[in-house]
């Protein structure tokens, strides 16, 4: 593996974990977000975190899917709940940056 390929996989990982922490933060009284949203949107980005730390193209390419319950969710908490818009902003922000990395990602891992 490449050293380009090494620094977008662990720009990658950075930031998915940077995104699964704001997700994490959503039930504490500031964000104003409830648990259950906050499970229903964290629990899908868990399931690609061991295929992202051994550079699975398979894994990189199918982490993108697991992105669509936290990025639906922070767009309607941003639009509907006032106190909640920082928090959502902030997943909103780690979510796109993460998908921007996984594709740098997949595009520096060699082909199949």
């Amino acid at each position: 593996m490449s050293d380009r390929a090494r620094v977008t996989r662990r720009v990658a990982i950075a930031t998915w974990l940077g995104l699964i922490a704001s997700v994490a933060i959503w039930p504490l009284p500031v964000a104003g977000i409830g648990t259950v949203a906050a499970l229903i949107a964290g629990l899908p980005l868990l399931l690609p975190l061991p295929g992202l730390a051994r550079a699975s193209r398979r894994a990189v390419r199918a982490a993108p899917m697991a992105l669509a319950p936290a990025l639906a969710l922070s767009i309607t908490e941003c639009l509907v709940n006032p106190a909640a818009r920082i928090a959502a902003v902030a997943t909103l922000t780690l979510a796109f940056a993460a998908f921007a990395s996984l594709l740098a990602a997949l595009r520096a891992l060699p082909p199949d």
